[in-house]
């Protein structure tokens, strides 16, 4: 049997737990203490609705040192797009660098040539001093003439037509005090349309460069004959976000090759017995 120093004891102890549970919540609902959870898919671009969509090549940007260009002024070849905000410390700089690191291991594209590459601030705050100290951060020249320049938008509100266009995704959080973004690279065809979206990090070069002639294969007739046979060979792996070898073109050759064999040797082997015979 139980003592009533006992029962008492245990009446204290579950009292106590359900004032702090009560505080507890009473302290969350005032704002102090708030769980959020943030599921990453709504911030994945619907790809299906923007790919093949094209840009407004009249948009007037502003680089490093402050000259205006268009948007239309980086087109006529593959162009990379990569949107980020100056004063983060961290994601953006570091996908910045994650491509620069690719490309510098693609050996088959010539930068300036074969494409272009843009990074633009979707921050309105964002002005040329900050621009400077991002490309200090991220070790990227952006000086005219540069194939990859580092650029403002001149009319803010046009940092969300160029967004909303392009499927990119992004909103301030006030607890975080940080921006919440898609973490995308956008490669446009030569005429500013969308040609593929590859996510995240780390940056695989072959995947940058197959990216890159999938974007020049889209909307130009006159892509190299290597060129052509390499889009056929890789596909693009939507579960995986990159690109592999097109196995079922491979098993289609094979077995055609294989038919071919089956059906053509015997032919000719009867027609060389044939023709052997006095």
């Amino acid at each position: 049997m139980l003592r009533a120093e006992n029962y008492k004891l245990i009446f204290f102890m579950i009292l106590s737990i359900l004032i702090a549970i009560g505080a507890r919540s009473v302290y969350a609902k005032s704002g102090t203490i708030s769980e959020s959870t943030l599921d990453p898919s709504i911030m994945r671009i619907d790809e299906d609705a923007y790919l093949g969509a094209r840009l407004d090549g009249e948009l007037i940007l502003l680089d490093k040192d402050g000259e205006e260009f268009k948007l239309k002024d980086m087109s006529g070849k593959p162009l990379i797009l990569v949107f980020s905000y100056f004063s983060c410390d961290g994601a953006c700089p570091s996908i910045n660098v994650h491509l620069r690191d690719a490309l510098s291991g693609i050996t088959g594209l010539i930068p300036g040539k074969d494409y272009n590459v843009l990074t633009v601030s979707f921050d309105k705050k964002d002005d040329l001093r900050q621009l400077n100290v991002f490309t200090e951060m991220t070790g990227i020249r952006g000086s005219k003439g540069d194939y990859w320049k580092i650029a403002v938008m001149k009319n803010k509100e046009d940092i969300a037509a160029l967004t909303k266009s392009a499927g990119y995704k992004f909103f301030w959080s006030p607890r975080d005090r940080t921006f919440l973004h898609t973490y995308a690279y956008i490669f446009l065809s030569p005429d500013l349309r969308i040609a593929r979206y590859i996510y995240g990090s780390p940056l695989d070069s072959k995947d940058v460069e197959l990216a890159v002639t999938e974007a020049a294969y889209n909307r130009n007739r006159h892509s190299k004959v290597i060129d052509l046979l390499t889009m056929a060979c890789y596909s693009y792996n939507y579960k995986e976000g990159k690109y592999t070898l097109n196995y079922p073109l491979f098993v289609g050759v094979g077995a055609f090759i294989l038919g071919a064999i089956f059906i053509f040797t015997p032919i000719i082997y009867f027609r060389k017995r044939k023709e052997a015979r006095p």
